[in-house]
């Protein structure tokens, strides 16, 4: 290949291609001196052995920010690139002692998927009819969370008039006004934090609260307030499992109002949704694996607001007394059964390894 042809490499185009192509991915990688390298359902692979180097590079962040070199000077640069029908969510960032550049990108289609569309049980249109009280989204970073929001906020943006406000960083999907007016706000541009978002959009009327992450002490005891006065809130959180999640959302309290809190979020959770991805069988797709519990008629109330019986929630899961809540070993051995995921996967995923092992062993006999 000759240097001039070597230099006209067009990575935006290459870009589009990529985006627009049937192929199974989440991320794209590229990094300066190195070839570009897609996150597919097994792991990350490179698109080819070519390396992109600077001169290819620079053009491309020059498209999604033309002041990239002076911004990354103090620190990663974040921000969002519509490209086709595709909105990236970019990550610029310097390495190896500020000699070479790299950008990570995710990509989210411009619209939200249907909720039907997300891997999700059909009968979770059920609990977004809730007017107020909080659900919390939880997962491993690249489970999807985002998606899912996006696709139940979507959903009560179809189905009812209110207003729905956001805090996010970034904004992630752009809801366009159905039934419902629509606020988003991106941290730190429109709002200074997810706290200081969240308690200014209490005063502005909102029906519907989407909190992008919970991160501290004043996110959470904001959430909480929020849910208990009336509002429907929907946060993410990162943990392992769905107990976990009200376990880290409590966690966040010091010890001494933890048992005030608890009472607060036993009286006014409406449920979680705990999710993670998997290869499918044959390697070409994600499936979702999902994990449930939801708090019909208080049912877990007394779980919640007792510390020491915060364990029993798994219990619960696996009695299926509301025909909803539902363990993630549950799924897995479900999706092993219907050879929609191997077993392999299945288990790396798992937060209770063995449980699981010794489910698929009694499928087995």
């Amino acid at each position: 290949m000759s240097n001039d042809l070597f230099l006209a490499r067009d990575l935006q185009r290459e870009l589009l291609a990529l985006v627009n192509s049937s192929q199974t991915f989440s991320d794209i990688h590229i990094e300066q001196d190195q070839p570009l390298m897609l996150k597919t359902p097994r792991g990350w692979q490179p698109v080819h052995d070519m390396p992109v180097v600077i001169e290819q590079l620079a053009p491309l962040l020059s498209a999604i920010d033309e002041d990239w070199e002076d911004k990354i000077i103090d620190g990663a640069l974040d921000c969002p690139y519509v490209l086709g029908e595709w909105r990236l969510r970019c990550n610029i960032y310097r390495m190896a002692r500020g000699s070479k550049v790299a950008v990570s990108i995710r990509r989210f289609p411009l619209e939200p998927l249907a909720l039907e569309r997300t891997g999700l049980p059909s009968y979770v249109k059920t609990v977004l009819e809730a007017t107020k009280g909080i659900i919390l989204v939880t997962g491993p970073t690249g489970a999807g969370k985002t998606t899912t929001i996006a696709s139940m906020l979507d959903y009560i943006n179809a189905s009812r008039r209110g207003h729905i406000i956001t805090i996010e960083e970034p904004i992630e999907y752009e809801l366009q006004r159905k039934q419902s007016m629509i606020s988003q706000k991106e941290v730190p541009t429109d709002t200074e934090s997810f706290s200081s978002g969240l308690r200014e959009a209490l005063r502005q009327k909102p029906d519907v609260l989407m909190v992008g992450e919970i991160r501290d002490f004043d996110t959470a005891d904001t959430v909480l307030h929020a849910g208990e006065s009336g509002h429907l809130v929907l946060a993410t959180l990162h943990t392992s499992s769905a107990v976990r999640a009200i376990t880290k959302l409590l966690g966040f309290f010091p010890q001494e109002q933890r048992a005030q809190r608890a009472a607060t979020l036993a009286e006014s959770l409406v449920g979680v949704i705990f999710q993670s991805l998997l290869p499918s069988e044959d390697g070409e797709h994600h499936v979702m694996a999902s994990e449930m519990v939801f708090n019909n008629n208080q049912q877990i109330a007394a779980f919640i607001s007792d510390p020491a019986k915060l364990h029993l929630i798994g219990d619960f899961m696996k009695r299926k007394e509301d025909n909803m809540s539902r363990s993630l070993n549950e799924v897995l051995l479900q999706l092993v059964h219907k050879k929609s995921v191997s077993a392999r996967d299945a288990l790396r995923v798992a937060y209770n390894r063995l449980e699981l092992h010794e489910m698929l062993n009694s499928a087995k006999r």
